[in-house]
């Protein structure tokens, strides 16, 4: 009879672990979809405000400004090319 309830309590023992370890595991997830959900509704929010703005700046001027910003990206990725090109020179001169 001893025996008997000895196992017993460890079998409930063990099973409480495991449940113990289960609830961790689902809090965490309830936590990471709670940050998730929060995140997508800022990110929404935001979304909605720059299309907002948007709508508020005259077609012609979103226009110009993407061609800047075209130009200034090709201009970026030349000083990038440029900078690895004078990377390589200035490690051949050191041999």
């Amino acid at each position: 009879m001893k025996t008997k309830l000895e196992e017993r309590i460890k079998a409930l023992e063990k099973e409480k672990s495991t449940l113990l370890e289960e609830i961790g595991q689902l809090k965490e997830v309830v936590e990471l979809s709670e940050k998730a959900k929060s995140l997508e509704n800022e990110v929404n929010k935001l979304k909605k405000e720059v299309k907002t703005l948007k709508d508020k700046i005259p077609q012609e001027f979103l226009q110009e400004l993407g061609e800047i910003e075209s130009t200034l990206l090709e201009e970026s990725e030349e000083e990038k090319k440029l900078d690895e090109e004078c990377t390589g020179c200035g490690d051949e001169e050191f041999l």
